[in-house]
């Protein structure tokens, strides 16, 4: 029997359900827990089911639960949590939620004790063996991660897979807060791999050198500001959610608590980015020496969780100007799917160092890649192109490529610059095929892509189900 806890919020709302009638159509041994936040969450879910599925499930609503208890939340309660569940400093964890981060001492102290309770009754009440959400990227998510450490509850995420053409096609488990690969071998250049899988590598690498194709899940992003008809309305909406919306005055319902104050973001991106197109107008010349650093989107996983130290990514890059040799420079990239959205006031920033230029965000990425005299990253994808074309690369986050061959990790960036390029060594083409043949035989079909309507259809929810129980069966044993 397993007793599987599924993240049931938007956007999870129809795959969790989903993929769990799946596993249930072959393995009858199978229950299930879904995690809501709030009320319309719970009638939605709810009325996925019917009478008789509804005898193997069950809806746990965060809501309910917080609101329940709220004034139990204290700062001594949160210290006993602290403890309890090796969670110290606390504050560690709360500046990796993306929505805490925004919000009051008290309701930041109230919440977090409220979240570690929340997952002590739900894991502990119904013997959770498994819990499956999001990667992990806010505190409801890191919290059900210590607690479940305790109470034998299992973490798990399925994350598509990157930077070797399968992305809508194919996907990994981990069971970490970083990102990684769960069964990816650390010493993955003495594992055997098959003639197939070697060659299908190869071929990957081959295709990748000679197109530099764009990973296929980008295709979802990456379009300019635009002026939509639907401004026009956008007041009118904030009011409704201001003041008739009961789910945004929910304080126990901390995603969604106050969303009201974002419904003008989309019209405040757009004026913002009209402002900022000042800054990118500077073309890279490819001529001098540089170090390239694409900026990451936040607040994110890749950057709040995987890369806590440098997430305010001006430390990064201050830390990194003041250890680059007289004759070369850093050239800084906005994400192009992130316009409008940073404030203007850290490019100001950028603007005091003379040795950054802010280049165009939609210069070619892969020509900086090979100009560049490095690729300097936390844990972005332009890190795993550039150690596909054997150029170097050091990161200071920790995601699933750490390790790979060429990819040098510096926790120190400030005076290290230097010492690191002079240790340097190229990986020879062999030892990357190698390294993507074992990376790329631990893909598993079925596309997870949240953004992807494909990964509800039928046949792409029954590959996500067999992937896992495969993986229950192989932790329980």
């Amino acid at each position: 029997m397993y007793t599987i806890c599924f993240m049931a919020r938007r956007p999870f709302d129809d795959f969790s359900p989903a993929v769990y009638k799946k596993l249930r159509e072959k393995h009858e041994d199978v229950k299930g827990v879904f995690i809501t936040c709030d009320k319309k969450e719970t009638a939605y879910i709810d009325n996925k089911f019917t009478e008789e599925e509804k005898k193997n499930i069950e809806i746990c609503e965060i809501s309910k639960f917080m609101n329940a208890h709220w004034d139990e939340f204290t700062v001594e309660k949160l210290q006993e949590y602290e403890a309890k569940y090796d969670a110290s400093p606390i504050w560690k964890y709360i500046y990796t939620d993306r929505y805490l981060i925004y919000r009051d001492y008290d309701y930041c102290v109230h919440t977090a004790a409220g979240l570690f309770a929340f997952w002590e009754y739900v894991f502990t009440t119904y013997n959770v063996d498994f819990f499956y959400d999001e990667v992990i990227a806010t505190l409801l998510t890191y919290a059900a991660y210590l607690v479940g450490k305790k109470t034998g509850t299992g973490y798990y995420s399925l994350m598509f897979m990157r930077a070797c053409g399968m992305d809508l096609t194919h996907h990994y488990i981990l069971n970490d807060p970083f990102e990684k690969m769960y069964d990816m071998p650390e010493d993955y250049a003495s594992i055997p791999v098959t003639d197939e899988q070697r060659a299908k590598a190869e071929a990957f690498l081959s295709g990748f050198e000679e197109k530099h194709s764009k990973p296929a899940f980008m295709s979802f992003s990456g379009k300019k500001p635009k002026w939509k008809a639907k401004f026009f309305i956008l007041p009118l909406f904030y009011l409704r959610q201001r003041f008739f919306n009961p789910f945004t005055r929910d304080k126990g319902s901390y995603i969604y608590y106050k969303a009201y104050e974002h419904t003008m973001d989309e019209l405040v991106f757009f004026f913002r980015y009209l402002k900022a197109r000042k800054y990118f107008n500077q073309k890279a010349d490819l001529n001098k020496k540089f170090v390239y650093f694409p900026l990451h989107m936040q607040p994110e996983a890749t950057t709040i969780v995987c890369a806590q130290k440098y997430e305010k990514q001006l430390y990064f890059i201050d830390s990194l100007v003041k250890s680059l040799p007289a004759d070369t420079m850093l050239y800084v990239k906005e994400h192009y799917s992130f316009l409008g959205i940073r404030e203007n006031s850290f490019y100001e920033q950028l603007k005091l160092y003379p040795n950054v230029v802010l280049i165009d965000p939609w210069e070619d990425s892969i020509k900086l890649i090979e100009k560049s005299q490095c690729v300097a990253t936390l844990t972005g994808t332009a890190g795993q192109e550039a150690m596909l074309l054997r150029h170097p690369v050091f990161m200071s986050g920790d995601i699933i490529y750490k390790g790979a061959p060429g990819v040098m990790y510096l926790e120190e960036v400030f005076e290290n610059y230097e010492k690191m390029m002079a240790e340097y060594k190229q990986p020879t083409r062999d030892e990357i095929i190698q390294y993507m043949a074992v990376y790329m035989s631990h893909a598993r079909p079925g596309n997870t892509y949240v953004m992807s309507e494909a990964r509800l259809a039928d046949d792409n929810l029954a590959l996500v189900a067999d992937s896992m129980y495969s993986y229950f069966v192989e932790m329980k044993s």
